[in-house]
């Protein structure tokens, strides 16, 4: 398996109460099942049974342990890593009825998916959380093109927090992709710590059955992020 790479998964791949879901409930630790019944709905616990059987499943087949004997503790960053395999480094994100996983080798990484399901006020939330140039940009956007500007931006912020293990609480406005956005580079907030580390980032939108896109970020401090391609972006659970 060639590292980074991202596995995506509907919650419909695996019907809810088929033979086939009621086995991954198998690979859950009693913490995780705990955590699971904590969720009020029944699509939010089974969402949260996917997920954890996505992760278990490929860092399982990628470290060669078996899926349910994999242990988690969290890292001093607060991500959550392998107790027995800290170097391989995963992000998890969902978005509507889809869940997405991305796993590297010793380098930080986050992803990030957002499948739109209702309209939003673009400008609204970008003129409250945005840098200024990225603002200008969005109010410049055709209006056709404004939700995919929009969806880009913010799923590669998104993935850029999550890969630092900060979360967007750190101000989005902090990380300026205007220029990348224009093929014309990242720009940093002086004061943000380890802004000078080889940030990457890949994004994707992804065609859907209804028409409609999904969208899809990676960032990290992983040389290969830039050179994901189609063939490294995988469907389903492995075996």
């Amino acid at each position: 398996m060639t590292l980074p790479a991202v596995w995506l998964l509907h919650i419909n791949d695996i019907p809810s109460g088929s033979d086939d879901a009621r086995a991954l409930e198998t690979l859950l630790s009693n913490d995780e099942r705990t955590r699971r019944e904590r969720y009020r709905s029944e699509e939010a616990r089974y969402r949260f049974l996917l997920s954890r059987a996505l992760m278990r499943r490929v860092l399982g087949s990628i470290s060669g342990e078996s899926p349910e004997s994999l242990q988690f503790e969290i890292a001093e960053s607060g991500k959550p890593q392998l107790l027995d395999v800290p170097e391989l480094r995963f992000s998890l994100s969902h978005s509507g009825q889809w869940i997405a996983l991305t796993v590297s080798c010793e380098a930080d990484i986050g992803v990030d998916i957002e499948q739109p399901v209702r309209k939003r006020d673009f400008l609204g939330i970008a003129n409250h959380y945005f840098h200024p140039d990225e603002r200008s940009l969005l109010a410049a956007s055709p209006p056709e093109l404004l939700p995919v500007h929009f969806y880009r931006l913010w799923t590669m912020k998104e993935a850029f927090f999550k890969g630092r293990g900060t979360g967007i609480s750190e101000g989005l406005s902090r990380i300026n992709l205007a220029g990348f956005h224009l093929g014309q580079g990242i720009q940093f907030a002086d004061d943000l710590p380890g802004a000078a580390e080889p940030w990457q980032f890949h994004y994707a939108m992804l065609p859907l059955p209804d028409a409609s896109h999904l969208h899809l970020a990676v960032a990290g401090t992983d040389g290969g992020i830039g050179e994901i391609s189609q063939e490294r972006i995988l469907r389903g659970l492995p075996d």
